[in-house]
């Protein structure tokens, strides 16, 4: 690792820059793209886990779709992305 680093360093001046604005855009996306995955993961488990719940209290299959699709308009959004 610190030979990779000391060979871009070694590039000419405004190459080098260059070559740290991807690299540190790329590490971001991908930060930032594990950490939706962790959300709707996350997201996803909580629904399976509420639904879950409301079978054990003994609700229907169709009480239980009724209060799913009641969803807040933002809550549905959000679960769409």
């Amino acid at each position: 690792m610190s030979e990779l680093l000391r060979s871009i360093v070694e590039i000419q001046a405004p190459f080098n820059m260059v070559i740290f604005v991807v690299l540190i855009g790329s590490i971001a996306g991908v930060i930032g793209t594990i950490a939706t995955q962790v959300r709707k993961f996350a997201s996803h488990r909580a629904d399976i886990q509420l639904k879950r719940e409301m079978v054990e209290r003994g609700l229907t299959a169709e009480e239980i779709e009724r209060i799913v699709a009641a969803k807040s308009p933002v809550a549905s959004q959000a679960a769409d992305d």
